[in-house]
């Protein structure tokens, strides 16, 4: 999202609604009052977060949350679905060999020649990683890292100084998870253990609390999912469904969150009072 735009959304935020973080908003009794909250969030733990959106926070008043996947930033490594993109990008390798039977015909390949035809391969492997079993995702992002060996993926998170000055500024750290898995996906317990506790114990080793949030890596979720976030010690869960959160209705552990991208003004104000999403229900569209 440009500079310009966030500003905006923060500025209209503010003027219209009482901001709060998720986490002192769950933890009492406002929710049930009458009046308008809202939160503002951020998954992954770039450093843009500090630079760009911390003063504007700071400049409108503002409290945020920042769920941040902790290898990413143990290592200053971005989240696979970064990394994902940037290979295919910057790569001048043009074979690849991707012939897993989990792919659909179109997606199997041994070589993209160009650029072009990469970033249209990667615009269409995204979304089709995102539905298979972590098993299978975590083959074909080895096969590709592993050819694509030839590009240096930038350093772009933020540090455990810039999260701990972001706590002393009232803004709230949780946990993103350990290496932004797809925690729906995943079978094993204990890896799905793993990554809720590993992730919460480093928060507590930098920054002195076990996170109460739990922001699910890509929307993804199930009810094991949230048992053993539970079982981990959060209390708070947050999915990425485009409405609002009714209290009275929602599980406190898949909180759904409204998404906003770099769209023009007019379609992000719908989205942030979820006309947006209204209007797609009314007329069926998905």
């Amino acid at each position: 999202m440009d500079i310009a735009l966030f500003e905006k959304c923060i500025k209209y935020i503010s003027q219209t609604h009482e901001i709060a973080l998720i986490e002192d908003l769950v933890s009492s009794d406002q929710l049930n009052s009458k009046n308008k909250f809202a939160t503002i969030m951020f998954d992954d733990g770039y450093k843009d977060n500090i630079e760009y959106a911390a003063p504007i926070l700071e400049e409108y008043k503002c409290k945020a949350s920042f769920y941040v996947v902790t290898d990413c930033i143990d290592k200053n490594m971005v989240t696979w679905t970064h990394e994902l993109e940037h290979l295919f990008q910057f790569t001048n390798k043009t074979e690849l060999k991707m012939d897993f039977d989990f792919l659909h015909s179109e997606l199997k390949v041994n070589e993209l020649k160009t650029k072009a035809e990469r970033i249209a391969y990667v615009s269409k492997l995204k979304p089709f990683l995102k539905k298979v079993s972590h098993t299978d995702r975590s083959k074909a992002l080895k096969r590709i890292s592993d050819t694509y060996n030839d590009v240096e993926l930038p350093k772009l998170m933020m540090s455990w100084k810039d999260l701990s000055e972001l706590k002393t500024a009232g803004h709230y750290i949780g946990s993103h998870s350990v290496t932004h898995a797809m925690l729906g996906t995943m079978t094993d317990e204990n890896e799905i253990k793993n990554e809720l506790l590993v992730s919460g114990n480093k928060i507590k080793e930098h920054l002195c609390y076990f996170p109460q949030t739990i922001s699910y890596p890509v929307g993804s979720y199930n009810e094991t999912t949230k048992r053993l976030a539970k079982e981990a010690g959060y209390k708070i869960g947050l999915a990425v469904k485009q409405t609002v959160y009714d209290p009275n209705k929602t599980d406190t552990f898949e909180i759904p969150r409204i998404e906003l991208y770099n769209e023009p003004w007019w379609k992000t104000r719908l989205r942030i009072t979820n006309t947006l999403e209204n209007v797609k229900s009314l007329i069926g569209y998905k």
